[in-house]
Formats: structure tokens, sequence, C-alpha cells
């Protein structure tokens, strides 16, 4: 959650003073973790939104 940026403004704070405090553990693994989500990333191909999608969204955007 820390990485995709869905953990609150709390918890992100106190991870990132946990991770600044050395704990070399949690590091890794944060580490580890931020590899997996940039080879996931790589591995998602592009999908174009169907026209009904399109049009949803250009008449949400045009009510704001």
């Amino acid at each position: 959650m820390f990485l995709l940026g869905t953990l609150s403004d709390e918890g992100s704070r106190e991870l990132r003073e946990h991770l600044n405090q050395g704990c070399e553990h949690c590091v890794a693994r944060v580490k580890e973790a931020a590899r997996t989500v940039y080879l996931l990333s790589l591995s998602a191909r592009p999908v174009s939104p169907g026209p009904k999608a399109k049009a949803d969204l250009l008449r949400l955007l045009l009510k704001k």
C-alpha cells in the first residue's frame, strides 16, 4: 500500500520514520516490493476503453 500511495498519511509517515531509523528487514522488504511493483507494471498491456466507457467519462467531465 505504501508504494502504491494508498496508505494513510499517518501510516505513510510512520513507515518512512521507521525506514529512516534503518530497520534492515523492513528496508529490504520495501525494496523487494518496489521491484515487484515495477516488474508488474512492465507486464501490463495498455487497454483502450470501450466506446461506452469513453462516452460515460466525457459525460461526467462535462457535468463539472
